[in-house]
């Protein structure tokens, strides 16, 4: 019977220094061709399955299913993926506390409760000073004396204050966890949208601004929801007007401060909401994209929630992280909530229960007001509290503005007096490390407060770090400061190109770039433009 030849034949060698032994034989091996010839069919089939099996995702360029085929727990990061910040803020993975809120809530219970020197050194080290406007943001001023004051039995106090917070929201019938059940009536079209909180006047005026770039510049198809108070929004006819004109949903809450203010209407709007997923936007924000493409960015999908930078960073000494057990940390920015994205099913139903946390803090002036600067804070500790993840989103905000002063008189140096807040990364995206976002929003959020503007100029430039990661450290020499006139972007140091003379060689600076170049569509440039003038307009009211 024939026999298979082997993959490796015997073959007898001698050499000058030892004699030929035919019971030792050498092996040596055989060549390739003899090898392929030697494999059985069976043996062929399966190599060939094998590889099929490896390359196919690579084919169709489907590379998050490869680690399928290749799990490694020494494998963490994707390095064609370090230009997209991982969500972060919730508990490391190794204290295995449970993703349910009676565990959350018991871990925070546990924290030791410090006094301000036992924890303060922590907290310095890795939130220094003398960086990013800490010591110069004026919520900061004068607070250290208040932080220092909050003791051991206060951080008791207020931990347990939140944990009888939400127990009596389930008392009274209230749902801190999402479940599916909780949109079983709600149709399909309708369960993610976009949420206003209104008022009358110039704020109703700049609110029709943003309505109209929606509906007819960016042709938005997402429904609209936008929240008032028993007092606002009377007028039939101007009701109605918004409805024809915007197809937007009129929705009426309670909420008022005791002297007649309107308060915490974004939390009030975010729990009373049929929306599961929402983009909120401030009346004074002017969409440049439409919002539903944030609805499938890899940020958003990473943890269902994600909020855009402000200016200034935490300040280490606050007390807020004593009550949550944590020290500070630089790796977050305090949040513009001028808009963000947010879904009540992430972080297994817990995030419902961030909005009803932050809905206790925005209540509680008296023990919040000095810790946070309202919900662009309330929203981040209240993750930070029951130890869940959230996202930034990649890019640090630019200043928008122009060659003007604040009075409206043409002027060589620049003014920024709002904020361009970049999109988030589409999918198709995900592994392009060369890729920046598109303007997603512009909050003119000092514009508003300015008269005798010129139009031309109102809108016409940004200014912004060239290296505009959230997580990048060369961001530390680029400084943004509040000036109460403009948004000031200062590069400390010189500019770090190659070339440049006396160059830190860092690749850091800070560029001037035509809006009209930025926004990429000439539809929306023209559209801003219009906007503008009647911008000025609102402004100049009575």
């Amino acid at each position: 019977m024939a026999t298979d030849s082997p993959m490796y034949a015997p073959v007898r060698t001698s050499s000058p220094e030892t004699p030929s032994n035919d019971a030792s034989p050498r092996y040596t091996r055989a060549s390739p061709g003899k090898r392929l010839a030697s494999l059985r069919p069976s043996k062929v089939i399966l190599f060939v399955t094998v590889i099929a099996i490896i390359a196919l995702p690579l084919l169709f360029r489907h590379r998050d299913d490869i680690p399928v085929y290749f799990g490694s727990k020494y494998v963490h990061t994707d390095l064609t993926m370090q230009h997209i910040p991982e969500a972060s803020g919730g508990l490391p993975e190794d204290l295995a506390v449970p993703l349910t809120l009676e565990a959350r809530l018991s871990y925070l219970l546990s924290r030791p409760a410090l006094m301000q020197w036992e924890a303060e050194l922590p907290s310095r080290h890795a939130c220094p000073f003398y960086t990013f406007s800490r010591n110069t943001y004026f919520f900061h001023d004068g607070k250290p004396e208040q932080w220092e004051r909050v003791g051991p039995s206060d951080i008791r106090r207020y931990r347990s204050k939140i944990v009888d917070y939400l127990r009596g929201v389930e008392r009274e019938g209230g749902r801190l966890v999402w479940d599916p059940s909780m949109e079983a009536d709600v149709p399909r079209e309708l369960r993610r949208g976009i949420i206003f909180t209104g008022a009358e006047g110039k704020t109703l005026d700049r609110l029709r601004l943003s309505l109209h770039m929606l509906r007819n510049v960016l042709h938005s198809t997402l429904p609209i929801e936008m929240y008032h108070f028993p007092d606002e929004m009377q007028d039939v006819q101007l009701r109605q007007e918004l409805k024809s004109e915007f197809d937007i949903t009129l929705r009426m809450v309670e909420g008022k401060r005791p002297d007649g203010k309107s308060w915490n209407i974004k939390n009030i709007a975010f729990l009373a909401t049929n929306f599961t997923e929402f983009v909120y936007m401030d009346s004074d924000n002017i969409p440049l994209a439409d919002p539903n493409e944030l609805f499938d960015s890899v940020e958003y999908k990473q943890s269902g929630s994600v909020f855009w930078a402000d200016l200034n960073k935490d300040h280490p000494d606050n007390a807020i992280f004593r009550v949550m057990g944590r020290p500070c940390t630089d790796d977050h920015w305090p949040a513009e909530a001028g808009q963000l994205i947010f879904d009540k099913r992430g972080n297994n139903g817990l995030n419902l229960a961030v909005l009803h946390l932050s809905n206790h803090m925005m209540a509680n002036d008296d023990m919040y007001g000095f810790l946070s600067y309202g919900d662009k804070d309330t929203f981040r500790f209240s993750f930070y509290a029951l130890g869940l993840h959230y996202q930034q989103a990649p890019k640090i905000f630019a200043s928008a503005g122009g060659y003007q002063t604040q009075g409206g008189e043409t002027s060589n140096d620049f003014c920024g007096h709002s904020m361009i807040q970049w999109g988030l990364t589409p999918v198709s995206a995900k592994h392009d490390p060369s890729y920046h976002p598109r303007p997603a929003f512009l909050h003119a959020i000092l514009a508003k407060h300015r008269w005798n503007l010129q139009p031309d100029k109102l809108f016409s430039h940004i200014r912004r770090p060239r290296l505009d990661g959230i997580l990048e450290p060369r961001l530390v020499r680029t400084l943004y400061e509040f000036t109460g006139d403009c948004f000031a972007l200062t590069l400390k140091g010189p500019d770090g190109l190659p070339g440049v003379d006396n160059s830190m060689l860092d690749g850091q600076g800070v560029e001037m770039v035509d809006m009209r170049e930025v926004l990429g569509k000439d539809e929306v440039w023209e559209a801003l433009k219009e906007i503008s003038e009647r911008f000025v307009m609102i402004n100049h009211s009575e």
